[in-house]
């Protein structure tokens, strides 16, 4: 996935997790954030409901590559450790702060 994933596009991705989800999943699907910029409250959402569908399904959805930035995004929401990203630690995440 590349650019942004927000309330304009985030439609598109519930639908093609749908489509991957529905029928026989995978045992497990990773989604590569690495071009993803950008993930605001209606991208999370279709994260955290497609991370219920695979895991109704026995499929562990997991996401991997993720910027720094949405990366933030995913820890102050609590999302980060339930899509199997883990907890950054404490010098890892001052690490990745942007200088100001």
């Amino acid at each position: 996935m590349t650019g942004e994933i927000d309330i304009a596009t985030s439609g598109e991705l519930a639908s093609v997790l749908a489509d991957l989800l529905d029928g026989a999943p995978p045992a497990s699907l990773e989604l590569d954030f690495g071009g993803v910029r950008f993930l605001d409250s209606s991208g999370i959402l279709v994260l955290l409901r497609a991370q219920g569908r695979a895991a109704d399904r026995g499929c562990r959805l997991t996401v991997a590559d993720v910027q720094p930035t949405v990366r933030r995004v995913l820890e102050i929401t609590g999302v980060l450790e339930l899509l199997g990203l883990g907890i950054i630690p404490a010098e890892a995440a001052d690490d990745a702060t942007p200088a100001r």
